[in-house]
């Protein structure tokens, strides 16, 4: 996850496209756009509230109530805090540190850099987590032979468990994985590979599910893939859809044989990570948000957010377009603010774990100040107002 006021003040009104495509594969029956007269609203302030200078919204906003009643919810960085309030509209940061792993130079640890990713509870003091895992090996000498980091980036997902409502999580060793590549960390891979930023866990049917995106290679297309798990308790219960069923378990590149290893099938339409994942109350359908980059063919220069309809987490709908406004992938120096990390969540859910929404929900973004055409650690939690919308209303 690593890099990677008002709106209506901060964007042109032409820059925010609202209306829904001419045309679709599967007419989904609504549309999502920005509540009248919304404006952007500060949740977290780095600049009031941080703990320390890199601790910043990184990652996707999740949240679940606890057994007390609270509203516990993480956005962080590497070394996880979590926010707390009486109600998803009054979190607040904890100083005290939930989770971080371990600076491991070992690549088989999969303990480097870790990200509470996503998060899990039946009863609100047993959390479940999914983990993204980073390993970089231009920070451990003779790990890698290029200088930046993206060169030397190598990604999993482990798991982890809460037995406090989400104050402290811990995990297995050796690490248990639910997405991994069928290869290990190499000191001449030259790109970023793995599995990266899994969506928010969602239940559908007595099962659980999660969006995990891959960069692909030897076998294994770049893309979105399906995770389920019939008992979300146990991390090595995870399994990826093959494109007819979900059948392949997560094979460890360093303990296991890698001739087991099978590629999982990529979900069409489903580009890059997939922000959040929440049920449309009234419609009944999945809706999956993005944050995008540039799209010259769309002549869309800083980037989007878009989002994309499902009836069964398999088959989706072409993206379409809620707001285009500079995303941390802009290239122009000329942004004051970036944004990224996009996740619908409706604060009057009724869902313990924030998966479904009525009619009005809130966009949480993390808005990222730009200095000198840089992004540094000055980036705040934001939200924004969003109403579904009828088609032909």
């Amino acid at each position: 996850m690593s890099g990677a006021r008002t709106l209506r003040a901060a964007l042109p009104a032409a820059c925010l496209l609202l209306s829904p495509p001419a045309a679709w594969a599967q007419a989904p029956g609504y549309r999502l756009e920005v509540a009248p007269g919304a404006e952007e609203e500060t949740v977290v302030s780095w600049a009031r509230e941080r703990c320390e200078e890199w601790d910043l919204p990184d990652a996707p906003l999740r949240a679940f109530r606890d057994d007390k009643g609270e509203v516990v919810a993480f956005a962080s960085h590497y070394r996880s805090r979590p926010l707390i309030g009486a109600e998803l509209s009054s979190i607040r940061k904890s100083c005290a540190v939930s989770f971080e792993a371990k600076n491991s130079a070992d690549p088989s640890a999969f303990s480097d850099k870790s990200w509470i990713a996503a998060t899990w509870t039946d009863d609100g003091r047993h959390v479940q987590a999914l983990v993204h895992a980073e390993y970089h090996a231009d920070k451990h000498p003779g790990a890698c032979r290029f200088k930046d980091a993206m060169s030397c980036w190598y990604n999993v997902v482990t798991a982890a468990r809460s037995d406090d409502g989400g104050r402290s999580f811990r995990t297995d060793e050796p690490r248990p994985l639910v997405a991994a590549p069928p290869y290990r960390q190499d000191v001449d891979q030259g790109r970023h590979r793995g599995f990266f930023n899994p969506s928010n866990i969602v239940e559908k049917d007595g099962a659980w599910y999660a969006l995990i995106a891959t960069t692909g290679g030897e076998g294994q297309k770049h893309g979105v893939c399906l995770f389920r798990s019939t008992d979300v308790r146990d991390p090595t219960a995870w399994r990826a859809f093959d494109g007819q069923d979900f059948t392949i378990p997560a094979v460890d590149p360093y303990r296991d044989d890698l001739s087991r290893a099978r590629p999982c099938r990529t979900l069409e339409e489903l580009p890059t990570t997939v922000g959040s994942v929440t049920r449309h109350e009234a419609s009944g359908k999945w809706l999956a948000l993005f944050h995008l980059g540039p799209d010259p063919h769309r002549n869309i220069a800083g980037g989007r957010v878009a989002y994309s309809w499902s009836d069964d987490l398999i088959r989706w709908s072409p993206l379409q377009t809620l707001i285009v406004h500079p995303t941390m992938w802009s290239r122009n120096c000329g942004d004051r603010q970036r944004y990224g990390y996009g996740a619908i969540a409706d604060p009057q859910s009724r869902s313990r774990n924030f998966q479904t929404t009525g009619d009005t929900a809130y966009l949480f973004m993390t808005r990222m100040h730009v200095t000198g055409c840089k992004l540094g650690p000055d980036r705040d939690l934001v939200r924004l107002k969003l109403r579904f919308v009828k088609e032909g209303s």
